[in-house]
């Protein structure tokens, strides 16, 4: 079996193109048949029913040729000019068909309502006529289920309108017969009223399609206006709704452009989603919205974080200052009586200014104080965001051993003898860098713990002012040495 590559979208839309093309084409050709016909057979009777139609059918032939040329453009992709496409010269296409329809029943009516006060020639309806009307009859029944089988394929308003249009053809056709045939009975001796059976199918004509012009005008308004289709945008916000991550129920705006539906959709995420996560969040909720509209559709979904009142202070800081491009950490929190005071430290990018550096801190001070409520204070250090691995060198071996002596005596002194052990020296361009692990019983609270490796560290600096940084990491008894 020959494996044929899945059709990409560019193609997918140049074949629906030509197929409704390939349609609005046959439209074309069965209007201009049809126009002659039916005029030569009104010349022929002097019949404003068969004239109407004949009108009527050189509109229809107009409007199809506009059709034509509109599924010809309406595919064409985004351009410099059309950022969202050129699907809208459908709608359009079919408001100009509908002003058509409705400025030639206008006319039809005035005609019409002269010959009903005694104007007009005489009609006169012989076979050729009935024939002519019964071809009109068929060629519209099959466009317009040709029309109509396109149009739920490929999504075409403008072949959808003109399917619509020939039905009523068809409606309107058989008026014009009957129309006839009360003009025939009435030349042969049939009551004097059956003179005026074409002016008033006629008439009845006229309105049939202004009632069409209606709906089609309406809808293309519609479209050109961007209302959005009913229903469609509660039914999207209920299913989004279903998504775990969301903090709020989504906005949601639709409009229809030929026959593409755009939807934009903001998500609201809370701040510290990774975006990975919330990557995958705005796929799903594509992938929702397809499923409902199809995949005739073009679909932005915005994510929005939206800070979440009931996660631990520290995040919502975190997150706050991450919201205005610049890092925190060191974050400290202190309760006094006017409420909660913030400390922290900002990360900020290599050769910014002093000014530009003070005007982010104050951003993120703002953004603090509105969206983090309990806070009432914030200090902000400012410090250099650097990327780079600094250099860090082994130490003599006797260096190494005198500095390890003295970190055991003040470690034995503050924690107790043996408890420190798996030390790391090296040394930095900013000092020595120490970091060693500290035993504790498996029970020990981990606030207890983190208070004792706090004192450690305090007392490690204030005995050796050579080391520039210190980690001491808590370690339950037991654990095997892994370092």
């Amino acid at each position: 079996m020959e494996h044929r590559p899945p059709e990409q979208p560019f193609d997918a839309d140049r074949r629906r193109a030509r197929e409704k093309a390939r349609a609005a084409l046959r439209s074309v050709s069965a209007g201009a048949l049809l126009t002659v016909l039916k005029l030569v057979a009104a010349l022929g009777t002097s019949s404003l029913g068969l004239l109407a139609e004949a009108a009527h059918s050189a509109l229809d032939l107009g409007a199809a040729a506009v059709t034509w040329l509109a599924v010809r453009t309406s595919w064409r992709p985004p351009d410099a000019d059309h950022h969202y496409g050129h699907g809208k010269i459908e709608n359009l296409a079919a408001l100009v068909e509908t002003l058509l329809l409705a400025a030639t029943s206008l006319w039809i009516v005035i005609e019409a309502a002269e010959r009903l006060t005694g104007s007009g020639p005489t009609v006169d309806p012989g076979w050729p006529s009935f024939f002519v009307m019964a071809i009109a009859i068929a060629i519209d029944l099959r466009r317009s289920r040709d029309l109509a089988r396109v149009s739920r394929s490929t999504g075409s308003q403008a072949l959808e309108a003109d399917a619509l249009h020939f039905r009523a053809d068809v409606a309107s056709s058989l008026v014009v017969i009957l129309g006839l045939v009360g003009a025939w009975a009435a030349r042969r001796g049939g009551p004097g009223w059956l003179e005026r059976a074409d002016p008033v199918a006629a008439v009845l004509v006229a309105i049939l399609v202004l009632v069409l012009s209606w709906r089609l005008g309406r809808s293309a308004v519609d479209m050109l206006l961007d209302r959005a289709p009913a229903g469609i945008r509660l039914r999207i916000q209920e299913d989004l709704a279903k998504l775990s991550e969301l903090v709020e129920l989504p906005r949601v705006r639709v409009r229809q452009g030929g026959d593409t539906l755009f939807a934009d959709v903001e998500i609201a995420l809370r701040p510290g989603l990774p975006v990975a996560e919330a990557d995958r969040v705005a796929s799903e909720a594509r992938s929702r919205i397809r499923a409902l509209v199809g995949e005739r559709s073009n679909i932005l979904v915005q994510l929005r974080p939206v800070p979440d009142d009931q996660a631990p202070l520290h995040r919502r800081i975190a997150e706050a200052s991450a919201m205005e491009g610049a890092p925190a950490h060191d974050i400290t929190l202190r309760t006094e009586a006017e409420g909660i005071h913030a400390d922290l430290h900002l990360e900020l990018a290599p050769g910014i200014t002093l000014e530009d550096a003070h005007a982010i801190a104050d951003r993120v001070e703002a953004r603090i104080l509105r969206d983090v409520s309990p806070v009432t204070r914030v200090d902000i250090h400012l410090e250099l965001h650097d990327e780079g691995a600094e250099p860090a060198d082994r130490l003599p071996p006797e260096v190494r051993a005198r500095v390890e002596k003295e970190v055991r005596e003040i470690a034995a002194r503050v924690v107790g003898a043996a408890r420190v052990h798996d030390l790391l020296l090296r040394r930095t361009p900013a000092g020595l860098y120490l970091s060693c692990h500290c035993f504790f019983p498996p029970s020990t609270p981990l606030d207890e713990a983190h208070a004792t490796t706090d004192r450690l560290e305090a007392a490690l600096r204030a005995s050796m002012p050579q080391l520039a940084r210190v980690a001491v990491h808590a370690e339950p008894e037991g654990t095997p040495d892994s370092r």
